[in-house]
């Protein structure tokens, strides 16, 4: 029951929404309060009976698995500090609506985030996933301005397309494992006694469709366009956990559905050129906006790039390097949750930051220390020399020497080059921050030191309080991580190996990466903002909508009145048409000719026998 107690505890929260008497304290404390049994049980429950529910869902079975405890200590530790937060932001602000609002969808959206982490077995995974995706949506649009709404939009629309890929996809799993659990699923994918047509085809079918589906989720390059409107349109909280944690159940399901075993080329490349164009890209479109939150975006966006390029580079590596990857055989699986860990803490610190930052009263003094905060994260999400980020920099460059000698070198030196482009985009980022400290260095509404307007600075504690909790994590992270999951640190090559070699190669991208910010300001200083290559395709594809929607407007199968298609009109065109008054007539004459039945027989006797046959294979 404590599987379900975890799950449930949001939703217990969100009915208390409910009651006017308590209805304050759910939409205050509650925030912050209904992630910590899933926090209590990631931090003091290690192992454990799985929990089998069988009339939940299509017999669920919830437990940590190999991944679940990891996902589930970022997720509980991320929506405790973004509950923190807008509970603090929302402290003395007029409307009550939106705050049960908001409260609302946050408890839902926490609830599914928790139930993908405990998942093991298809059905669950699916609607706990839905679940956080479509309620997500309520946190997006919060504001209800044009620029909110037309985010939800087009996050809604890619969501749905998302769940219905992904809903092909583990139904054609659940049909070649014959069970719905991950872990007979992900077997089945690779299993060498299966026949051709279900170990190559279907894999590949389902591989297609997982790749696209949890793509979406992830923010992969060219499934990405949702991810830079939601962002910036969301209220900061909301933002830190839909970068910090949400996106990363993309990469969970790839893990869980995904059968990681070396020696499979084609589905490793495929993935690490995908990522390799992610991350390039997303700095590309990146350093050119203004909005501090739509470059952390496009950094989120780059950042998943090199994740997925770890996943390809697990499956493409040779299978004599290692076989199927586990958290005590394989360095790049432990590399890549320790990327998990150092990606969702960083990139939840800066969205807060971003918070902070607008709200920092006007003293030079403050504004240095949150920038100093800021750039710090930064630091570390860059892979400066003693932190969590060099090492998972040292663990892709090694992962790739493991590749085949055609790829090995190519991908071992375009890695420090994507350092570059982190940098790069962190410089921009702390630049507009400052920008936009120093033009809204007070509260809205506060103008002097008053006694009142002290009481507006007052929310601010609990503000700086999550935030400062997050960076801790961040800068500290590897003797934590080391106490909390040492199979994962334990698994990894120290950062003293190389000596001063390795701190140079560490210290080099940063440097390139903060002249290449300089000489961009220097040459662009007053320069508009760029449109990435997502809007362009964004217009193109409203201004096809909308042609669409005109001429089916204007087609006579389309009721003028509503705009719903006319199944009466239409129906009665087909059926008084002339093909339909000639061609079922000369079918049926022809099948009156004795010629014409023998030649059917023979035609399904012969695919008869050759579906047997290919069945006894």
């Amino acid at each position: 029951m404590i599987w379900l107690g975890v799950i449930g505890f949001p939703l217990l929260v969100c009915c208390l929404l409910g009651f006017g008497r308590v209805r304050d304290v759910a939409a205050g404390p509650g925030l912050w309060l209904a992630p910590l049994p899933a926090l209590g049980l990631a931090l003091f429950v290690e192992g454990g009976a799985p929990g089998f529910f069988p009339a939940l869902f299509l017999e669920t079975t919830l437990h940590f698995g190999t991944y679940g405890r990891l996902f589930l200590f970022l997720t509980a530790v991320l929506w405790t500090a973004a509950g923190v937060f807008a509970w603090s932001a929302a402290q003395g602000v007029s409307g009550g609506r939106d705050r049960i609002r908001f409260a609302f969808f946050f408890l839902v959206t926490l609830t599914g985030n928790l139930g993908v982490c405990l998942a093991q077995d298809l059905a669950s995974f699916y609607v706990f996933f839905a679940t956080m995706s479509f309620a997500a949506y309520g946190l997006i649009v919060h504001d209800q301005s044009p620029k909110a709404l037309y985010a939800g939009k087009i996050y809604l629309i890619m969501a749905v397309v998302g769940e219905v890929l992904l809903a092909t996809a583990f139904f054609y799993a659940g049909i070649l494992g014959d069970s719905l659990l991950f872990t007979d699923a992900a077997q089945a994918l690779t299993d060498p006694n299966a026949g051709y047509a279900q170990s190559t085809l279907g894999s590949t079918l389902v591989f297609s469709l997982a790749v696209a589906g949890f793509g979406i989720k992830a923010g992969v390059i060219g499934l990405h366009l949702w991810l830079p409107l939601a962002h910036p349109a969301a209220p900061t909280a909301a933002s830190a956990v839909l970068s910090g944690v949400m996106i990363k159940i993309g990469l969970l399901g790839w893990l869980q559905l995904f059968p990681l075993v070396a020696g499979q080329p084609a589905w490793g490349m495929v993935l690490a050129w995908l990522g390799l164009s992610g991350a390039v890209y997303a700095v590309a479109a990146g350093f050119t906006q203004h909005d501090p939150k739509t470059i952390l975006a496009y950094s989120s966006v780059s950042q998943i790039g090199l994740m997925t390029m770890a996943v390809g580079f697990i499956l493409a590596a040779p299978s004599h390097q290692h076989g199927e990857a586990s958290l005590v055989n394989s360095v790049p699986l432990a590399g890549l949750l320790l990327f998990v860990l150092v990606h969702g803490l960083a990139k939840a610190a800066l969205f807060l930051g971003v918070g902070v930052a607008k709200a920092t009263p006007g003293q030079a003094t403050h504004r240095r220390w949150v920038l100093a905060g800021l750039a710090a994260v930064g630091l570390v999400l860059a892979g400066a020399p003693f932190t969590g980020g060099a090492l998972v920099k040292q663990t892709l460059k090694s992962a790739a020497e493991q590749l085949p000698p055609i790829w090995s070198e190519f991908f071992s030196a375009v890695l420090p080059l994507t350092a570059v482009g982190t940098t790069l985009l962190m410089a921009m980022f702390l630049w507009r921050i400052w920008q936009v400290m120093t033009a809204e260095s007070l509260p809205h509404g506060v103008h002097s030191k008053t006694a009142d307007d002290m009481k507006k600075v007052k929310p601010m504690r609990g503000m700086v309080l999550a935030w400062g909790g997050l960076l801790l994590l961040v800068v500290a992270l590897l003797p934590w991580a080391s106490l909390l999951f040492p199979e994962v640190i334990n698994a990894l090559p120290g950062l003293s190996g190389k000596g001063w070699k390795g701190v140079w190669d560490g210290l080099w991208p940063i440097i390139l990466g903060l002249i290449a910010s300089g000489m961009f300001l220097r040459l662009n200083r007053g320069g508009g903002e760029g449109n990435g290559l997502g809007d362009l395709v964004l217009s193109a594809l409203e201004r096809r909508a909308s042609r669409l929607h005109a001429w089916w407007g204007s087609s006579p199968y389309c009721d003028p009145t509503c705009g719903t298609i006319n199944l009466v009109a239409w129906s009665d065109r087909i059926l008084q048409s002339r093909w339909m008054q000639t061609v079922p007539d000369r079918i049926e004459r022809r099948l009156r000719y004795w010629h014409t039945v023998g030649v059917l027989f023979v035609g399904f006797v012969l695919a008869f026998i050759a579906v047997t046959w290919w069945s006894g294979r």
